[in-house]
């Protein structure tokens, strides 16, 4: 990290500042090494530097690069929410060198790691030479290594979910919850309009309604822990429960971040998110199956000896043997027009597999490591939040079913797909023939990619925008934990007889159609603007105005058939954009819970011992912090795929449907864990079946 300036000075790359000055004891003298910077550069004596001790050089390593199994306590997490950067060199950043903080990384999730080290460099735009600039000092742009990760900008930091959930209690959950479902009923899928989801600042909107209901009479407890806790605590509680509304107004303007013109983006991919819009996917899907068999049984052909045996045995046989009698097409050498046994064929064929192994095998990993949703791209990120919805059991029956197209036939499938043509490859007496069954595999493997490329195809991507706002929506919210009173007394820390007597009684939560039909036209339940938006759009119904209609009222739009079908049998519109959680907008109840939650007793930001005591473990661990991956992408890729090959993974997520009596849910996880163990364990086997082939086709060409 250290480099020889010209003058002999030691520099530090990338203008990095020491945490704090340091006295280290060499031969009997104390030892000042000085970081104060001067245009940005640290500057350190070259004699001073020749006179630190290796103690105390190893001693400043261990605090910049500590070791990776360091547990958070619960002070660490706590001390984070409640004071801000200490070192004066560092004025104007955010958090301080050792804070425990959440990171979000390209997956989108926020995982819980420790700040490693500060980066902190002048604009770009600001010139040291400049005569105006002279004795002055920039406004510094502050980096964060965090973990694994490298020069991260503030905005991807924020204060540890548990810390805050221990000093206010969660009823600021209670309320991220309503305001989520508050916001979905505001926007709609209309374009040109003021309320269009592209058009509306949902974090705006979100702090208005936190002020709101800050203010209410109901809420003097928490509005009193929020005054006690001071400036610092109140800015980073506000700014983690907005985290939601942010994401939602980066999808819709942040092109750097969300580029939906990500080429993995299938048709496969808008079934997962948007649970509707099937018919292209099952034709696609269709294709993607019949085509290849229909090549395989060309190449395989009819047996002379045994024209009746199944096609796979036919192939079996084909591979077990090198012996052309045994070939599947009597075998024609170069006298005959063939290619077989030739050396163009042998060298061919080789081609073939080495172009395999070389380029079809890397990019099969890398498109197993992006379905995942560990990789820096919108289709990994889109998958990530998939994959969290999917964990947590509230997926409908449409994404369940483009979910697992998606995730099987951008991994295994393609394995299979490639895998196949090997045997199509052995089984071909042409050398041309080799080269368009090649070509053919490529076409069937890019079906449902080229689909979504088409013109007609959301050509201004607003579908798939509009469906990673309900995702990210969907995701944040637990619907298993509003349709059930208890899960929901457990999880918000409630009493559950007070949560059951404010939800009816009769064993529902927030969760029942028909009085969310009866709140939603409740002008009681409305601020000024929307209840005067309601009677003009009654009223414009009334005259039959049809313009008026469409400014008031907020029209329910699909994406696909399937919305407009169960509308004309069963008059529900749960399959709209913006309108899939009309069910829970059940405001009469939620008035009722919004300030049930406990504020903390006491003031936990001052038990320091005690809190030191507490930490971060296997079996219980904080929020939003893995004991075994940390922050590390990587570390939580291989995770996952230990946890599919062991089905721990399937075992978590049928518990946890299981408890919160979803069956149908469990169920699935049951039929679908056995699948995804088959996908990944064939995907690290590809490998090796080229390898395999890289010597056994061309030597039995």
């Amino acid at each position: 990290m250290f480099r020889m300036s010209g003058n002999g000075a030691v520099v530090s790359d990338e203008n990095v500042e020491m945490r704090e000055p340091r006295k280290t004891d060499v031969e009997g003298r104390d030892i000042e090494v000085d970081v104060t910077s001067r245009r940005g550069v640290s500057g350190i004596h070259i004699d001073e530097v020749i006179a630190v001790s290796e103690e105390a050089i190893a001693e400043q390593l261990d605090k910049e690069f500590p070791d990776d199994n360091l547990v958070p306590s619960l002070y660490d997490v706590i001390s984070t929410c409640m004071t801000d950067a200490q070192e004066e060199k560092f004025a104007g950043a955010g958090y301080s060198v050792g804070d425990w903080v959440e990171v979000q990384g390209p997956d989108s999730q926020w995982k819980l790691t420790y700040i490693k080290r500060i980066v902190k460099q002048a604009p770009d735009d600001w010139d040291w030479n400049d005569p105006d600039n002279e004795g002055k000092e920039p406004e510094y742009n502050f980096y964060y290594n965090c973990g694994e990760f490298k020069m991260l900008e503030e905005e991807y930091l924020r204060s540890p979910q548990e810390g805050l959930r221990r000093i206010f209690g969660m009823r600021p959950w209670v309320w991220l919850s309503y305001a989520l479902l508050r916001y979905e009923n505001f926007i709609r899928f209309q374009k040109n309009h003021e309320n269009d989801f592209d058009e509306v600042d949902a974090q705006q909107y979100a702090r208005n309604l936190w002020a709101e209901w800050l203010k209410d009479p109901r809420n003097g407890d928490f509005a009193k822990r929020y005054e006690e806790a001071g400036a610092i605590a109140q800015q980073e509680m506000l700014e983690h429960i907005l985290a939601p509304f942010i994401d939602i107004d980066d999808v819709t303007e942040d092109e750097e971040i969300w580029n939906f013109e990500d080429e993995n983006i299938s048709t496969y991919t808008y079934f997962a998110v948007c649970g509707s819009g099937s018919l292209i996917p099952l034709v696609c899907f269709t294709m993607q199956l019949i085509i290849p068999i229909l090549l395989l049984s060309l190449a395989v052909g009819d047996r002379a000896d045994d024209a009746s045996a199944p096609l796979v045995e036919q192939i079996l046989s084909s591979l077990g043997s090198c012996n052309p009698g045994e070939w599947s097409i009597a075998p024609k050498d170069e006298d005959n027009g063939g290619s077989y046994n030739s050396q163009d064929g042998k060298i061919m064929a080789f081609l073939v597999v080495t172009f395999y192994f070389f380029k079809v095998v890397p990019d099969t990993f890398v498109s197993f490591y992006n379905t995942a949703g560990t990789a820096d791209t919108t289709y990994s990120r889109i998958m990530s939040m998939r994959k969290m919805v999917w964990d947590q059991g509230d997926d409908s029956f449409g994404q369940v079913l483009g979910y697992k197209f998606d995730l099987y036939m951008n991994t295994a499938f393609e394995c299979f797909l490639y895998a196949l043509n090997l045997v199509i490859i052995y089984n071909t007496n042409d050398i041309l023939d080799v080269i368009l069954n090649a070509l053919a595999i490529e076409f069937v493997h890019q079906l449902d990619e080229d689909f979504r490329g088409s013109d007609w195809w959301d050509s201004d991507d607003r579908h798939i925008q509009a469906g990673v706002c309900e995702l990210i929506i969907q995701k944040t919210l637990d619907l298993n934990v509003l349709k059930d009173p208890a899960a929901f007394a457990r999880h918000y820390h409630m009493e559950e007889d007070k949560v059951v007597a404010a939800c009816g009684g009769n064993g529902e939560c927030l969760h029942n159609r028909k009085l969310a039909l009866e709140d939603q036209d409740n002008v009681k339940f409305m601020n000024g603007q929307e209840a005067m938006d309601f009677r003009c759009a009654k009223t414009a119904r009334r005259l039959g105005k049809t313009f008026a209609i469409e400014e008031y009222d907020k029209k329910i739009t699909y994406f696909g058939i399937e919305g407009n079908i169960l509308e004309l049998f069963t008059g529900r519109t749960t399959l709209g954009i913006f309108n899939k959680l009309e069910n829970y907008r059940v405001w009469s109840r939620w008035e009722k819970v919004l300030f049930m939650a406990d504020v903390p007793e006491g003031k936990p930001w001052e038990e320091e011992e005690k809190n030191k005591l507490i930490v971060s473990t296997i079996l219980e661990p904080f929020k939003n912090h893995s004991v075994l991956a940390g922050a590390s992408p990587t570390k939580a890729f291989m995770l996952q795929i230990l946890e599919t090959l062991t089905f721990y993974h399937a075992y978590k997520n049928v518990t946890r449907c299981w408890r919160n009596k979803n069956y149908f849910a469990a169920f699935s996880r049951v039929f679908f864990g056995v699948f995804d163990w088959f996908a990944v364990a064939f995907q690290l086997a590809f490998p090796f079946i080229v390898m395999g082939c890289m010597i056994y086709v061309p030597m039995c060409y």
